[in-house]
């Protein structure tokens, strides 16, 4: 009876926020009840979404300041550090079998899709808190999740919803107008950290649409420092093989050394004796293009984020929902998620528009069980226009397990034949030693 007519059968009341400080359930319902009778029509968005994107929303919405036109532009650039932008949300699995019932997948284990969601929008809070300089007449930058650089399960895990789990995460490293935050699900009973994540934002003016420069950041313990140079340094590689690629090509293929080009015509040499001489190609392979498994939606308001788009973290969701049939599928036996390899966001998308996500099977391999890398691309389709884009690419990785008493599962070969699908096959063998 707390909540007005607008957050009533919105299931918030277990999932409990730290921003600084643990917020009891009392003191969570109260501040729930003052955001609703604040905002009741800008929070309509989070009403769709999972009980921990819906108590996050609510929160940065509680700490919005002018974000009006007319409100000025931050004039004193501030340094902060990443605990001040430190934020934490409680999954209490054993507690609750509701919030268990939303989390949990066919197979009674996690649904990775909603966490991607969640990570989505505690990264957007903890952007939000390093980026507010106190003072209510400055305007806030507009946030946007620019990349994913890695999702990763802790290996061997299995996110049981028998255990209680804390989402934290903090700004590590920040730049002129973009910023990566550092997230990691901590398990409740033994503190291990099962599942790590990096995602960057960038920031811009909400008036001109233009980057605009944020806080700074200064690293204060020894995990913050060494959490800084690892972004620092990866950031500057990234920025060098992107210049570097531009210069030699000027195509979205960086340039390949004599090694790579070899292995990636071996590959293709392989990938069209499979296409054109079927029988005499290996037995244990197929074609890339033939692990092919599409899904289409149409974007609906219930699945836009704060600034009025479609959520980020729902279109990895949407692709996740993509990349796990289409692995199983070919596998043949059950995939478990390893990690999210990379994600870059290319375009916005919006209320409306016709969403086509295509999943493919890139690459397989066995170390010490069968591994598969799925590609799964994003595109806007506007048939009024006649106009295809792709906005998002989206790469997972899952590894088979035996079952209890059975032999390890034995997965076929894939093989591109195309360039360019066997330069990028090459950039995930690199990048994954594999």
């Amino acid at each position: 009876g707390i909540f007005p007519p607008c957050f009533r059968g919105a299931w918030v009341s277990t999932a409990m926020l730290r921003i600084g400080r643990r917020l009891t359930r009392p003191a969570l319902a109260a501040g729930l009840a003052r955001i609703a009778r604040r905002s009741c029509g800008s929070e309509m968005a989070a009403l769709h979404k999972s009980p921990i994107v819906q108590l996050l929303w609510k929160e940065r919405a509680r700490q919005a300041r002018v974000t009006a036109s007319g409100a000025k532009r931050q004039e004193q650039i501030l340094t902060k550090s990443p605990m001040s932008s430190r934020v934490e949300v409680q999954y209490n699995f054993k507690d609750d079998p509701l919030l268990k019932e939303q989390y949990q997948n066919f197979n009674g284990l996690m649904q990775f899709s909603k966490i991607f969601e969640d990570l989505d929008a505690l990264a957007g809070n903890v952007a939000f808190n390093h980026c507010d300089d106190d003072d209510p007449e400055t305007r806030m930058p507009h946030l946007v999740t620019a990349s994913v650089d890695r999702i990763r399960l802790h290996q061997g895990t299995a996110i049981a919803l028998n255990q209680n789990y804390a989402m934290s995460g903090q700004v590590s490293w920040v730049g002129s107008s973009s910023l990566v935050i550092h997230m990691k699900l901590t398990r409740e009973e033994d503190a291990v950290d099962v599942l790590k994540a990096n995602f960057t934002f960038v920031a811009r003016d909400v008036t001109t649409g233009k980057s605009c420069k944020i806080n700074q950041l200064l690293p204060e313990s020894e995990e913050e420092k060494k959490l800084f140079q690892a972004a620092d340094d990866k950031i500057a590689a990234m920025k060098k093989a992107r210049a570097t690629g531009k210069s030699s090509s000027g195509a979205g293929i960086p340039p390949m050394n004599s090694t790579s080009k070899a292995l990636a015509q071996e590959l293709l040499d392989q990938g069209r004796l499979l296409q054109d001489m079927p029988g005499l190609a290996v037995g244990d392979a197929v074609l890339i293009n033939q692990t092919r498994r599409e899904t289409m939606i149409i974007c609906q308001p219930q699945q836009r984020n704060t600034a009025g788009r479609i959520f980020g973290g729902y279109l990895m969701r949407c692709a996740y929902r993509c990349a796990f049939p289409t692995a199983y599928m070919f596998a043949g036996s059950f995939p478990h998620f390893v990690e999210v390899d990379e994600v870059t966001f290319l375009q916005p998308v919006e209320v409306g528009d016709i969403c086509e996500f295509s999943g493919q099977v890139m690459l397989t391999y066995t170390k010490v069980r069968p591994v598969l890398h799925v590609e799964v691309t994003a595109s806007v389709l506007k048939p009024d226009l006649k106009s295809s884009m792709i906005t998002n690419v989206f790469n997972f990785v899952f590894e088979l397990r035996p079952k209890v008493g059975q032999a390890l599962p034995v997965i076929k070969r894939v093989f591109p034949n195309a360039e360019a699908v066997a330069a990028r096959v090459v950039q995930i063998m690199e990048r994954h030693d594999a």
